[in-house]
């Protein structure tokens, strides 16, 4: 298992596509390009899908909201963000977030790697909740923790 993620850090590149976990992702700029400075990736998804609550040990975060509506939780606290709407998570905080109405967004780390970590579990099949206990392994290969359930958010 470490050498596949290892394998996939060194292909992934700016363009790469992945659909996981009901997401589309797309590489933009990998840590190879940045000299591990950065990673940036673009997502688009339906309402109700987000990831497990999660940290990330090493990394700041900041969402860019090109489309739609997330409704994010930080440390305890709910808000959420619309098109044209920014969103930081400094490193170490625990988060999570949710799809209120279909949305397209930019998430960019520092440090990078994280944008090889979808390519990286949608290439061994694997999903959640189903394989939680090996995602959670590689995740932490990729500066991720994963702490507690994904955010639901009410039926319309």
């Amino acid at each position: 298992m470490q050498q596949l993620w290892r394998d996939m850090q060194t292909r992934v590149a700016p363009g790469t596509q992945t659909d996981w976990n009901g997401t589309h992702y797309e590489a933009l700029l990998t840590q190879r390009e940045t000299g591990g400075k950065f990673g940036e990736f673009a997502s688009d998804a339906g309402r109700g899908h987000g990831p497990p609550r999660h940290r990330h040990p090493k990394s700041d975060e900041i969402f860019v909201i090109l489309q739609g509506r997330l409704r994010f939780w930080c440390a305890g606290e709910a808000s959420e963000r619309t098109a044209g709407e920014l969103f930081y998570i400094s490193a170490g905080v625990e988060h999570t977030f949710v799809v209120v109405e279909h949305a397209r967004w930019i998430a960019i780390l520092s440090p990078g790697g994280l944008e090889s970590f979808f390519p990286t579990v949608a290439a061994q099949g694997l999903e959640i909740p189903r394989d939680l206990a090996e995602v959670k392994v590689i995740a932490a290969q990729f500066d991720m923790e994963i702490t507690g359930p994904p955010l639901a958010i009410p039926r319309p």
